[in-house]
This record gives structure tokens, C-alpha cells and sequence, in this order.
């Protein structure tokens, strides 16, 4: 019967699904999340991962903030949140629901598909052993399960963890206990928060992996994921698997510099911090003088913050002025400049986002956010500077 498949057999209309029940393996999915700073219960059962402390949502949320409605909606997305865990399963599904897209998001996605059927550029990805399995929204069981609590509009990401292409043999179902040993991240998505309950295998195992020290990413949209259309294909994941580190993604759509995010709390485990800010000046005036002093303010901070940590200053990468100009270019010079003396004056590693990424509109969706093939060109060549300069 498991070689009938958990989507088959639980979300598509079969009169069977009851039989899952003698098969399927049910963890509590909350068990296996990195990458979140706390994961908060809701009710029914259902968990949430936050990824900013309580005093950075206060402050995102605040009048110091450029946009608290903005920031707050999109603090509550999972960028950079994962289930993380090794098993012997074929396959998985992760009872997941997705929150609504923010108001801020689609008007950042709704230009892109212009003319065309709205995409959702996000979803729930599985990577399996370094492979990338693909992007998926959650579907609804086909019909109430009664031996599962609360299953009435209970939503489903499944994946298949099989490599034919490697291993054809793989299609068979292995003997129990004796199944290949796969290790399997689950990202969430970026651009939306969600909640998480269950997490559903055909293995006879579920274990999750040791711990890592983290790589700390702070940063505006482009940090957070967008336009990527899938969360492990954001250039941060694609970084952070590199250097074998753990996520803990903090970047928001629409940041600038804003040193009241900077408190005395600090994230645990922080091996590695890299500031991904200032391409929004380029929208809104601000004055040159405040720019600058906002610069220098939270680059230092976060150097306080995380004395011990190695520290990259990243600036902003190429836009298409022809495409998307800037309204306010002259704060986008402050800021760059801004960024190069603040690297000097904590001795950060300095890196020029302008030579991440090919100054080629096939690398952009529109005009300003990277595609998914930006993202993992501005993953490779960072890695590749980075490494260069032993960071």
C-alpha cells in the first residue's frame, strides 16, 4: 500500500485513504524547525516559527520605522525557517497553512506577471541530500480523516524523496529499517508566514540533524527572497548551505538602515553576520546626513552585538535604471559610500554587490529584484569572494 504514494492516497479522491493509517508515520513537525528564533503554539495543534526577537518586532512595528504596517506583515513570513531532519522515508507531506500574501508583497509580484495568470513565486521546497526536489503550494486532504484531530481543511505539501535518475531501484519499496539514509530540508516559505502541525512519512525513522552555528542575514527584499519563486533557491539559503551554516534570515521587504532594531538581546550561536542594506534609498528621499549617520549606527551595533562574529558589509546589486529608475538616486550614493567607511571602521569584510550579479536583465525580474537564476549567481560569487578572503 505505501507504494500507492501519501499525495495519491491522502490528497487526490480515493476511497482508500483510511488505509494510510496502518503505514504513515506522524511526527509533531515543530520538533525539526531551524532557523526560527521561537516557535510559538496556536491552537488545534498548529505551531508558528517567528524568526525576529520580541524587542526587533517592537521596533519594526514602531514610528521609528520607516513602514511599520510594511515591516510588520513582513515579519511574520518564514524566510529562512526549515524543518531540518534525517530519515528513511520515500516521502513526506507537511501539514502546513499558509497565511494570506501581504498587500506589500503583491505590489512588488503583481507587475511581474502582468498580462499573464498570478503566480505565487513562493511556496514549501525540499531539498534531499544537496538536490533541490522543486517548490510546491500545500493541497487539501481529498476527504475528513477521523483518525486524525482537526484534519476539516487540513493542507498538505508532499514530496517524493526518490532519485531515479541515480538509483532507479529506489522505486522499490525498501524492507523496513533497511531504507538509504537521506538527509532532507524543508524551507518555508519567504514571502509568507504560516504554521506548521504535523509531519508525515513512510520511514521507519525521523531524526533530526546536529545543530550548526549560524549565518545571520540582514537585509531588505532582496535578502528576504523575493522573486526567487522558491525559499531554497533565495541567494541567503543557497549561501548558508555552503558554508554549512544554519539561516536565521532577518531581512524585510522595504528596509533601510533602522538602528532601533538593534537591542541588547543578540541571537544565539551567531557565527557569521552579513548586512545586506541601503538599495531602498533609492525610492524615498532622506537626507544625505541621515543616511549616513543611520549607517554608521547600525553597522556598529551590530558589531557590538556580535563582537565574535565575522562580519560582511554587503552593498546593494545592479538595478536596470532603464527599467526601474531611480526616483532618489543620490541616497543610494550616500548609502554605498556609507557602507564602504562603516566597513573600515569595524573591519568587516567589504564586498561590492555590483559585481555579484551580471549586469543583464536575465538576471532580474523586474528591473530591480534578482530571478531565481540572480539569486543563485549572486550564492556562487559571493561564496566564491568570501572564501577567497577566508571569511
Amino acid at each position: 500500500m505505501a507504494s500507492m504514494g501519501i499525495r495519491e492516497t491522502l490528497v487526490s479522491p480515493s476511497a482508500r485513504a483510511a488505509e494510510a493509517r496502518t503505514w504513515l508515520t506522524l511526527d509533531k513537525a515543530s520538533d525539526y524547525v531551524c532557523g526560527a528564533i521561537e516557535v510559538v503554539a496556536e491552537p488545534d495543534g498548529w505551531s508558528r516559527p517567528r524568526r525576529f526577537l520580541a524587542s526587533q518586532t517592537r521596533a519594526l512595528c514602531s514610528c521609528m520605522a520607516w513602514h511599520p504596517g510594511l515591516f510588520r506583515s513582513m515579519a511574520q513570513t518564514t524566510a529562512g525557517v526549515c524543518l531540518r531532519f534525517a530519515t528513511d522515508a520515500t516521502e513526506i507531506a507537511l501539514a502546513v497553512r499558509l497565511d494570506d500574501e501581504s498587500r506589500g508583497t503583491a505590489r512588488v509580484l503583481g507587475p511581474i506577471d502582468k498580462g499573464r495568470r498570478r503566480r505565487p513565486h513562493d511556496g514549501v521546497s525540499v531539498v534531499v541530500d544537496g538536490r533541490p526536489v522543486g517548490c510546491v503550494m500545500p493541497e487539501p486532504l481529498g476527504r475528513v480523516l477521523p483518525w486524525i484531530e482537526q484534519s476539516m481543511g487540513l493542507e498538505l505539501a508532499t514530496f517524493s524523496l526518490r532519485d531515479a535518475s541515480v538509483d532507479p531501484s529506489d522505486e522499490i519499496v525498501a524492507i523496513p529499517g533497511l531504507g538509504k539514509r537521506r538527509e532532507v530540508c524543508v524551507w518555508l516559505p519567504c514571502l509568507r508566514g504560516c504554521v506548521v502541525r504535523e509531519l508525515w512519512t513512510n520511514g521507519t525513522f525521523v531524526e533530526p540533524m546536529a545543530k550548526r552555528a549560524k549565518l545571520l542575514v540582514l537585509g531588505d527584499s532582496i535578502g528576504q527572497g523575493f522573486c526567487s519563486d522558491d525559499p531554497a533557491q533565495t541567494w541567503a539559503a543557497l549561501l548558508s548551505e555552503r558554508l554549512s551554516r544554519e539561516l536565521c534570515n532577518q531581512s524585510v521587504g522595504g528596509q533601510v538602515f533602522q538602528p532601533t532594531m538593534i537591542t541588547d538581546d543578540a541571537v544565539d550561536a551567531v557565527s557569521h553576520v552579513i548586512i545586506e542594506l541601503g538599495l531602498n534609498y533609492r525610492w524615498e528621499r532622506c537626507a544625505p546626513s541621515q543616511i549616513m549617520a543611520d549607517t554608521r549606527a547600525f553597522v556598529l551595533g551590530i558589531r557590538r552585538t556580535y563582537p565574535n562574529a565575522r562580519l560582511c558589509i554587503l552593498t546593494p546589486t545592479w538595478c536596470d535604471e532603464s527599467v526601474a529608475p531611480s526616483l532618489y538616486p543620490q541616497g543610494l550614493i550616500t548609502a554605498m559610500s556609507a557602507l564602504e567607511d562603516a566597513a573600515k571602521d569595524c573591519e568587516a569584510c567589504f564586498v561590492s554587490g555590483l559585481e555579484l550579479l551580471d549586469h543583464d536583465d536575465r538576471m532580474l525580474a523586474d528591473g530591480e529584484h534578482p530571478n531565481a537564476a540572480g539569486h543563485g549567481q549572486i550564492a556562487k560569487r559571493l561564496f566564491e569572494v568570501l572564501d577567497e578572503k577566508g571569511w
